[in-house]
This record gives structure tokens, C-alpha cells and sequence, in this order.
């Protein structure tokens, strides 16, 4: 069911923001919120073009009916109601990537209740097959894709909830085979992949919210599906996601984490060589999980988009272009208990909107930008 969100919309109405406590005019960018029906407890949504129409779709994991939602998308900002696949149980996490080699988008989809990786083929018709089920062990909280053996098949990398990073090799028809597991102490939450020394190997960059851990750990690849031992990264505290992104356009990936708990993000500043340099903690609004990095200004500096689990908005934190940040930051309400987003051109005309899940609603909004886009900040 689509349905338009007045409640969020008269909040997204410019005037009525706040911004690290300070009331401030909102500026106006985005158009009124459109929400549709997914599964129970909605963990984790992915944009992708799946059906290869040219227009991004919505993936939607619910870890509540053992679920996954696909929303083809009508490249007008509109998408079509939910379709539902079974998935094991407990779908947390999931990532995207061609594993068969038939130039069709596939899923990879954490079961943490069953301890193993979904992995789903997706079709020419943009219909979705079930290939395999692959065990990791005990509670596998994400999982994301890349060639790390250098092969031109794409792997996947897991971590377990309690100890462990895992290593899945693509066979290449859509299965796996299991390879190295890595010690990953400290209660590993979300992974990403990149090249953060400039050696053409992929290296993995593991997030841990413990409660008492104040570091990142850097897994530098040795290009054949190996991993040196892990490099501790000082910085952020007890943290819950992590992404990449050259926030300050040097042409090295930097690394970004948030915590949950302490309502703060970090930034790690990236040497290009696999070094990696904590900035202070900056201040997030309340219970800020899951970040997405794009241009939201109109600057051309990269920006960051952050969800909040515990007072119900996102913020729009505005970049230098130098791995600093424009504060206040901007806070739109989008309703209760938003546990994760993403972002992508939904509607074809330049911009990045955004889609948020409403884990108590069961809802996922859609949020289309203005256009113009805001005017730089000059501060």
C-alpha cells in the first residue's frame, strides 16, 4: 500500500527544525514523504536497480516474519507494492552482486537465527530464485560483497555477532565455499570493503560496539582470498555501522562510524596507504546507527545522511570537502524508530533521495528532494 505521510510531512516543513538544540530555519529540500507496506520489523533496505530497467528498486529485509520485500521502482519516485520472498529466519543484513556471472543483480541475505547466508539469484524477469543456503556459524549480523581473491568472482565476507570474521569464496554459478575465519573480539556489528592501502587487493574495515571498545579493526587483503592479521584503529566508542567514503577529496577512501549508544559519530581520515586517523567524536542526534554519504547541498562536497534510532529523524550533516563539518547539523523528523536508510535517484532528475524504514510502523519512506538543491553554507 503507498500512502502519503502527513504527520511526517508537516514536520519536514520548513521552520519547524532543530539542529544540536539550536532552532533554526530548515532549508527546504525535500518534497512531501510517500510510505509503503513492508514485512515486521524491518532491519535493513538496499536501493539497486534489480530487474535492469534502469530505474533503482527497494530491497527490504524484516527480521520479524522472515521476510524479504521487493519494490520495483517506477523511475518517478513511485515504486510498486511489496512483493515477499521467504528467507530463513531473522534476516539482518544483506548486500547485492552479480554471483552467478549472468549479468543479473543476486542477494545475499544474513539469517541470524539460522546461522547461515541466504543466497538468492535474481532473473531476467526480475523475478528472484532461491540457489543455496550457506552455513557461517553462530549469528551472522552482516555481510558484504567483493572479489578478494582476484579472480573476477565475486566473495562474500561475514561477521558473526560474538568473535568471528568469515570468508565465503564465489565458485562463480552462485554457490560458495567456505574459507579463513579471523578472530574478530569485541562483538564485530557491521563490515565494509575497500581498498584503503592502494594495493588493488580489497581489504575489510569491521565496526565493534562492546561496550568498553573504543576501536575499529582493519583486515588488509593479500589478494588471494586471505587476510593479514587484523590492524586496531583507535577511535569512536562502542560502535554500531561503518561505511567508506573520500569525505575529504584526497583520492584515499576514509572510513566513518557511528555509535548508537553515545549518540556520536568518527571519522577516520585515510593515508592511502592503510593508515587510518581518528578525528574527535562529533556530536549525532539520538541513537544514530546507519549513515549514507552523498551530496546534499550543492557544494560538491560530499555530505553525510545519518539515521536516528532513538528520537525519529535523520540529519544531514553538510561537509568541507576537508573531513570537517558544517554545524549545526539539520534534523528532519521522519517518524518513529527509523532503523535504517539509503539513498539513490529514484525519480531520475540528479538528485539523491532518500528511503527510510520505520521498524515500528513497518513502513518504508520515501523522501524525493527539491529541486533547486540548498545554497552552500559560506561558514
Amino acid at each position: 500500500m503507498r500512502l502519503f505521510n502527513f504527520k511526517t510531512a508537516l514536520l519536514l516543513l520548513p521552520g519547524l527544525i532543530t539542529g544540536c538544540g539550536e532552532a533554526i530555519v530548515a532549508p527546504d529540500i525535500f518534497l512531501l514523504p510517500v510510505t509503503y507496506k513492508v514485512g515486521k520489523k524491518p532491519s535493513a533496505v538496499i536501493a539497486h536497480d534489480m530487474n535492469k530497467d534502469g530505474y533503482d528498486d527497494l530491497l527490504v529485509a524484516n527480521s520479524g516474519d522472515d521476510t524479504l520485500n521487493y519494490l520495483e521502482g517506477q523511475g518517478n519516485g513511485m515504486f510498486d507494492n511489496a512483493q515477499t520472498l521467504n528467507t530463513g529466519r531473522e534476516p539482518m543484513a544483506m548486500t547485492v552482486a552479480d554471483y552467478n556471472g549472468d549479468g543479473s543483480p543476486d542477494i545475499a541475505l544474513c539469517n541470524y537465527g539460522d546461522g547461515d547466508i541466504s543466497i538468492i539469484l535474481g532473473q531476467k524477469d526480475g523475478l528472484f530464485k532461491l540457489k543455496t543456503h550457506v552455513k557461517v556459524g553462530r549469528l551472522p549480523i552482516s555481510v558484504t560483497s567483493g572479489d578478494f581473491n582476484n579472480d573476477e568472482i565475486v566473495d562474500l565476507a561475514v561477521t558473526l555477532r560474538f568473535h568471528k570474521l568469515v570468508i565465503l569464496l564465489g565458485v562463480g554459478d552462485g554457490t560458495f565455499k567456505l574459507a579463513e575465519a579471523y578472530k574478530a573480539s569485541g562483538t564485530p556489528a557491521n563490515l565494509v570493503a575497500g581498498d584503503y592501502n592502494n594495493d588493488k587487493n580489497l581489504d575489510i574495515a569491521v565496526a565493534f560496539n562492546a561496550v568498553k571498545v573504543n576501536f575499529i579493526r582493519l583486515y588488509q587483503g593479500n589478494g588471494d582470498g586471505t587476510f593479514q592479521s587484523p590492524v586496531r584503529i583507535p577511535g569512536g566508542h562502542q560502535s554500531s555501522f561503518i561505511i567508506n567514503h573520500d569525505m575529504n577529496l584526497d583520492g584515499n577512501l576514509d572510513l566513518i562510524s557511528s555509535s548508537t549508544m553515545t549518540d556520536s559519530l568518527t571519522l577516520y581520515l585515510g593515508d592511502g596507504k592503510g593508515s587510518f586517523k581518528a578525528g574527535e567524536d562529533f556530536a549525532g542526534e539520538k541513537g544514530p546507527e546507519h549513515i549514507f554519504p552523498g551530496e546534499f547541498i550543492g557544494d560538491k562536497s560530499p555530505d553525510l545522511v545519518v539515521c536516528n534510532r532513538r528520537d525519529g529523524s535523520v540529519s544531514i550533516l553538510e561537509g568541507k570537502g576537508d573531513g570537517t563539518f558544517v554545524f549545526p547539523h539539520f534534523n528532519y523528523p521522519v517518524g518513529r524508530n527509523p532503523r535504517a536508510l539509503t539513498g539513490a535517484d529514484f525519480n531520475q532528475d540528479g538528485l539523491t533521495d532518500l528511503a527510510v524504514l520505520l521498524y515500528d510502523a513497518q513502513l518504508v519512506e520515501v523522501i524525493l528532494r527539491k529541486i533547486p538543491a540548498l545554497q552552500p553554507t559560506t561558514s
